[in-house]
């Protein structure tokens, strides 16, 4: 599955978008603990070193809309995409 990856995580795993090997449907779960895995400098700056939930301000939105937990499924065909959600005004 592709994760389409911006801001911080772009900048650490050194491209757009990564190839996930992970059996669909996915728990977002699997998806990231599988990003985890391959990317260990994802871990405490993007990703929770324990739980691999991303690390606010970082979220992730499955075809635009944000993702509602950790055990939701998720399929190539939601586009899963990590990145930055800014704060404040």
């Amino acid at each position: 599955m592709t994760l389409e990856l911006f801001g911080m995580a772009r900048e650490l795993v050194g491209a757009p978008d990564v190839e996930l090997d992970v059996a669909e449907p996915a728990t977002l779960r699997s998806l990231l603990g599988e990003l985890a895995r391959r990317y260990p400098k994802l871990s405490g700056a993007v990703l929770d070193p324990d739980t691999h939930a991303p690390i606010e301000p970082h979220a992730l939105l499955l075809d635009g809309r944000r993702a509602s937990g950790m055990d939701e499924r998720v399929r190539a065909a939601d586009r899963p995409v990590l990145l930055i959600i800014p704060s404040g005004g």
